[in-house]
């Protein structure tokens, strides 16, 4: 595997392949603007024949001028499921409930340039049949215009818009060179680019400054033959493109220094954007710790929900159930509204 790397290597430094690997300069200085990060989080608590799911999204603002502030925005949700449904079913709607919420963030950010989506663009990575609708939940079909449409729109008003994916898994790399290197088959999207990261800075003898690999366009995914692994994804990334039209995810594996964590970056852009573009990332960039930005960080932190929130609306939607439906539903409503309002 290693010789196999080396080869890649060799390619990439040769210009042999259509990707790019460079330093960015992390001292750059990029006009004052006003960056947000979105991310959500989700936690289901089983109640005799019910689940109840809470969700909570959050918007973190940041604005750049000549000092940083930081402002926050939570959202918060609760949904309820019979627990007769399969549990699949369960996991699948609670996932869809909370991106629906974080996706509803994304309406805000009219009045930001940049857009730091915590996690892959394309969100549930995968397409599914849905055979069960519930009441208050929207179905993956209505999801995914939704979020599509609104990325579109916010695109179109020229917003920066960027997903950052800290546990990358699908192989996008792995398909470029998969037809030469059969080995690959069995290799993880990390190891390949970690390896071509970390050669990279020791050649050069650079650790400190950021780190750029790219650019790869999904549109790739769906030419020619799709790897096991990126079916799912690439039907999701089909039914995005319907809405999308012109426009495409490229994406680039980034890392602020040596010791920092290193990400996919998924830009939406009609054509390879421009890399002077991870100077917006360099702005926020933290390292030593998994996220990538101050921002993202921050949201990730903000939008957790504890075990012990979750019990306390259980006991709350327990205590109600006789009365199930509007009134009580409108109770435990206000007291989540309120609980946020404390934090």
């Amino acid at each position: 595997m290693k010789t196999v790397v080396n080869l890649i290597y060799d390619d990439l430094i040769n210009n042999n392949i259509d990707l790019q690997i460079q330093f960015l300069n992390p001292e750059k200085d990029i006009s004052n603007h006003i960056a947000c990060s979105i991310d959500g989080s989700k936690y289901e608590i089983e109640i005799d024949d019910l689940t109840l799911i809470l969700a909570r999204a959050v918007r973190v603002k940041g604005e750049k001028g000549k000092e940083k502030k930081i402002l926050s925005e939570i959202e918060e949700d609760f949904g309820i499921i019979e627990n007769y449904y399969d549990k699949n079913i369960i996991s699948n709607k609670s996932v869809l409930f909370m991106l629906s919420l974080e996706t509803k963030m994304l309406e805000k950010c009219e009045e930001c340039d940049i857009i730091l989506i915590d996690g892959p663009i394309i969100d549930p990575p995968i397409y599914y049949d849905e055979y069960v609708e519930i009441e208050d939940i929207t179905t993956l079909d209505k999801y995914t215009i939704y979020r599509a449409s609104l990325l579109k729109k916010l695109k179109d008003k020229n917003k920066i818009i960027m997903g950052i994916a800290k546990n990358f898994s699908h192989r996008l790399l792995v398909k470029k060179f998969i037809d030469y290197y059969k080995i690959l088959s069995s290799a993880r999207e990390i190891y390949l680019v970690k390896n071509i990261f970390s050669k990279y800075r020791s050649e050069n003898s650079e650790y400190k400054k950021p780190i750029f690999l790219g650019w790869i366009n999904w549109d790739s995914l769906i030419q020619g033959e799709v790897l096991n692994d990126l079916k799912g994804i690439s039907k999701a990334y089909k039914k995005y493109k319907d809405i999308l039209k012109d426009l495409s995810i490229y994406s680039c594996y980034y890392q602020y220094n040596a010791v920092s964590s290193i990400g996919r970056i998924d830009f939406l852009s009609k054509e390879p954007p421009s890399i002077e573009l991870l100077n917006h990332i360099n702005a926020w960039a933290i390292q030593d710790v998994k996220e990538i930005t101050l921002l993202n960080k921050l949201a990730d932190d903000l939008s957790e929900i504890k075990y012990n929130d979750a019990k306390k609306y259980a006991l709350i939607f327990d205590l109600l159930k006789e009365n199930y439906l509007s009134e009580s539903e409108k109770l435990i409503e206000l007291v989540m509204r309120r609980s946020q309002m404390t934090q």
